[in-house]
């Protein structure tokens, strides 16, 4: 609250860590914003300099906003931390993670957050705060 209206957003990196720390805050109409921002940023020449080249840390804080913003992965005690919100515009989101070795994916759709282990180990992550103990899929099922 305090330093946002200082903020001119004119650094790539600007809007997404704006974008991570709005939806942390639950403030999730504000993180939308902030993601459109960091996602578009040469997509729609906001700062009128593309033929300088792209802003690949925009791209990849357009990655960090939806991963740590919106489905708030975190470490937490040396393990995998999920608070997922979801966009009202979404309907569904989902991302890979390589967390030591072991391919994780998620899926957050408007039911709530949904994991896929590869592998031959299980894992136990947080989400919510919950401790889940998630079980690999199978590679004929993964197939």
């Amino acid at each position: 609250d305090f330093y946002e209206p200082f903020t001119v957003h004119e650094s790539s990196l600007s809007p997404c860590v704006h974008s991570i720390q709005a939806a942390k805050l639950d403030r999730m109409q504000q993180a939308y914003q902030f993601y459109l921002r960091t996602s578009r940023l040469d997509l729609d020449d906001y700062n009128k300099e593309v033929e300088e080249g792209l802003h690949i840390t925009s791209m990849a804080g357009t990655w960090m906003s939806i991963v740590e913003g919106f489905g708030g992965m975190r470490i937490r005690n040396d393990k995998l931390s999920f608070r997922p919100r979801i966009p009202d515009e979404w309907e569904s989101y989902s991302f890979k993670i390589n967390f030591r070795n072991r391919i994780l994916k998620v899926l957050i759709d408007k039911s709530g957050a949904h994991f896929e282990l590869e592998g031959d180990h299980e894992m136990s992550i947080r989400l919510n705060g919950e401790r889940v103990v998630l079980k690999p899929v199978s590679k004929a099922a993964a197939k």
